[in-house]
């Protein structure tokens, strides 16, 4: 194959809607920085469509056999980036508690420390159907805080929007550090073979 060809092949639809994602994130963190309702919920909007980009790059890439070494690595790192930026900056504005922020940002950096750590011997981590589901509560839940942030509106007389998407991202946390205990276990009992 050329060098044209393989060039052709790396800046695929997938991989540009990665980018994208990454694109996004000054813009939704100065959003969220205003912190005017109007412009949170146009934050929120960003997210979201960031958040479908996240869904599209890998179906399209499974669909359209648009799959690349660099589209394995840059779609989990743009979700990474996308989240973990704009959930630093909701704990900064006190829209999430710290320690979630915390536990959730250093799971990513563990679980990409050991994912880089194999690739270099020639093993590939891929995500796991927990990490999947973690990454859409993520999503689902950071969206909700948004959007709650810039309407004042309630749910049943006494939740606001932010109140459940505080709650899916308690989800999101319990099924993150659930995946991650699933990496590490796979990756102990791969070593205890060798």
């Amino acid at each position: 194959m050329s060098s044209r060809d393989e060039n052709s092949f790396v800046w695929t639809l997938p991989n540009w809607l990665s980018l994208l994602r990454i694109v996004f994130i000054p813009a939704i963190v100065y959003l969220i920085s205003t912190q005017r309702p109007r412009l949170l919920f146009a934050s929120c909007i960003l997210f979201i469509i960031a958040g479908i980009t996240d869904g599209l790059d890998g179906l399209i890439a499974r669909r359209m056999s648009m799959k690349s070494k660099l589209g394995l690595y840059l779609d989990p790192l743009a979700d990474k980036l996308l989240v973990s930026s704009v959930l630093i900056a909701l704990t900064y504005y006190d829209l999430v508690p710290l320690w979630v922020t915390i536990l959730l940002v250093c799971r990513e950096f563990v679980i990409n420390g050991l994912r880089s750590f194999y690739a270099i011997e020639g093993i590939t981590l891929y995500p796991s159907l927990a990490g999947k589901m973690k990454t859409t509560f993520q999503i689902v839940g950071v969206a909700f805080v948004l959007f709650g942030s810039g309407v004042t509106w309630m749910l049943f007389g006494r939740f606001s929007f932010d109140d459940i998407g505080r709650f899916i991202i308690y989800v999101a946390l319990f099924l993150s550090l659930f995946s991650a205990y699933r990496y590490v276990h796979a990756i102990f009992r791969t070593e205890a073979r060798n």
